[in-house]
This record gives structure tokens, sequence and C-alpha cells, in this order.
């Protein structure tokens, strides 16, 4: 078998073009040593692989050929994710080789994370293995209770309301009000927002090279209208310069977030539980939970309702309440 013979860049890294099964694939790596090693493994069979590939490696090299493709089969957002699992998921396993005897569920077991941190890891794990031609053991994930999402309620949203009138950050909070995820938010554009509706179309995702721009949505039923609710947003993006409507930095506006919700004695959380109090103002109006699911860009109903739609104590006594009229009303 010919050796790869990598060059290097203009970057001071190396790079190496290999060829498998009419597919050209780009391999940069920091080392020359690195970049030929890499190419090498790919250009083996399945069987002389499994016994030098390492699991760390064979992750490298299922995201180059994923993002080697047109158009690419893997996101900004989706390759930061598999880097981070490689770096903090699974340890005791990524410098060994595929081949090696493991006991995968102990290797689960002592991970010490949450079910779907667990799953998502181990789904890299599987993805790559088959990848690989090698066929991933299966596994058993130990349940754990289901955490209530927080949430604001309808009385909550106003007092929150209130207390950013005036704020940098208004504008991005009360968008994350009208369903927004925050990746929606960050694309967000004057020229989107037409006659008082709002365009969602875009994305601004975290990349392992910093904030990236997406043309596309996380789901074809990301991109939707929404008409605007809270008067204050119309007049905040009237006000607003052409472009890009919250250029400001994540952290900051999500630790300011934090801060504020604090002060007002409202449950604390991130830009999602935003997106979450959303569904739960269109439960307590009582809108109907298809037209819910559309504006706030669901693609399952299930896990709109599961894990986003809420219902506040005010609400179960309300309904209760009506139960008990029954019987009132037959007497």
């Amino acid at each position: 078998m010919k050796m790869p013979t990598a060059t290097k860049l203009p970057s001071g890294r190396w790079r190496v073009l290999v060829q498998i099964k009419g597919d050209r694939i780009s391999i940069t790596k920091d080392t020359k040593k690195e970049a030929e090693r890499a190419a090498a493994l790919l250009k083996m069979s399945p069987e002389q692989r499994a016994t030098k590939i390492t699991y760390r490696e064979a992750i490298d090299l299922y995201i180059e050929k994923l993002s080697n493709t047109t158009p690419s089969k893997i996101s900004p957002s989706t390759i930061k994710g598999y880097r981070d699992i490689q770096r903090t998921r699974f340890q005791s396993i990524m410098d060994l080789p595929m081949s090696a005897d493991i006991n995968m569920q102990e290797v689960i077991d002592n991970e010490g994370v949450s079910v779907k941190t667990c799953q998502n890891a181990y789904g890299l794990i599987c993805a790559v293995s088959r990848f690989f031609k090698i066929e991933p053991q299966k596994v058993r994930y130990n349940a754990q209770p289901k955490k209530e999402r927080p949430f604001l309620n309808v009385e909550q949203i106003k007092i929150f309301c209130k207390a950013i009138e005036g704020d940098r950050y208004e504008l991005p909070y009360l968008l994350c009000l009208h369903s927004l995820r925050r990746s929606e938010m960050l694309a967000m554009k004057k020229s989107q927002v037409k006659d008082g509706v709002i365009h969602v179309e875009g994305a601004i995702v975290n990349s392992e090279h910093g904030m990236v721009y997406k043309a596309t949505n996380k789901t074809k039923a990301s991109v939707r209208d929404i008409p605007i609710f809270i008067p204050r947003l119309e007049e905040l993006i009237k006000s607003a310069p052409d472009g890009f409507l919250c250029p400001y930095p994540v952290k900051g506006m999500e630790q300011h977030l934090r801060t504020i919700l604090k002060h007002s004695d409202l449950p604390v959380s991130g830009f999602h539980m935003l997106r979450h109090s959303f569904a739960s103002m269109a439960w307590a109006v009582g809108m109907d939970p298809l037209v819910c699911m559309r504006l706030g860009g669901w693609s399952d109903y299930r896990t709109m309702m599961n894990i986003y739609t809420h219902l506040d104590e005010k609400n179960k006594l309300a309904n209760v309440d009506k139960l008990k009229q029954i019987w009132y009303n037959n007497t």
C-alpha cells in the first residue's frame, strides 16, 4: 500500500489528500506524522484498522469524512458537540484501539452523567464504530427522574417584561419570548421583520472555531412566520439599525438574563426558558397545540407537548374548579 505524503500549509498545519472509493478526503493535522498516520488508517482494511485505530482517532476521521462531502453532512454545531464528547466523555477508552476487549456497559455505568448526555455520547461511539464496520455493543441506561424544566407563567412574564424595559438586551429577550431559539435570535435581521411578522430563517451556532452563520435551521419546521404579540418588541425593531438585531456577546446576554431573573425573584435559567415560556403562554390562553407547534417551530408534536408545554399550578387549580362546577351546577 502506497503511504500518503503530507504537505505543509501556509498556516503551518499539514494536509493529506486521500482517495477512498471515489471520495477525495482532505485530512489536516498539526504535525506531518499525525496527518500521515490518519491517512494511512483510512486506507487500511476494516480488520487492519480496528487493531490500530483508537476511538479518539476514529472520531477525528469520522468528522473529516462527513465534513468533506458536498454539501457537508455535518453542521458546525454538531462538530463542536462531537469534539466536546471526544474531549470529555469515555476518557478511559478514548486512547484504546477499537479492537480492544472493552465492556461498554461498565464504561456507561461508570460515566456518572445524565441518561441523555450518556446516550448522546455513546450514540457517537456507535456511529463511528459502524462507519468503520464494527458492530457496537448493546447497552442499557439507568433511568433517572425527569426534571421539570423551568418556565415563566403569564404573570411572571409580565413582571419580567417590566423588569427588562429599557434594558440594553430587551430586544433579544423579547424575541426569545416569541419562541425563537438562541441560535435563531442571534441570526435575526431587521429585514426579516415586516408588517408585524417575524420571519425565522437562518441561525448562528457555536462551532469549534467560534460562532458561525448557517442559512439553514435546525429542522424544516424551524422556518416559520410569527406574528408579534408583545407591542414593545415591534417598537424596538422599528428603531433598531439595519442588519442583525442582536449583535451582542452570548455569554454577556445570558449572564445578564440570570441576574435580572434573580433580582426579580423569578425562576433563574437561560434563554431556552423564555422559549419554554412562549409555549406556556400559548397553553394558558387556550391556543390550539398544532398552532403552537407551528409558531414555535417544533417538528414533533410529542416533544412540544411533553417538554415545552407547562401547566403552572394556577392553571391546574382552575381546571379542577371547572370539574367541581359540573356537580354544583347540577344541584
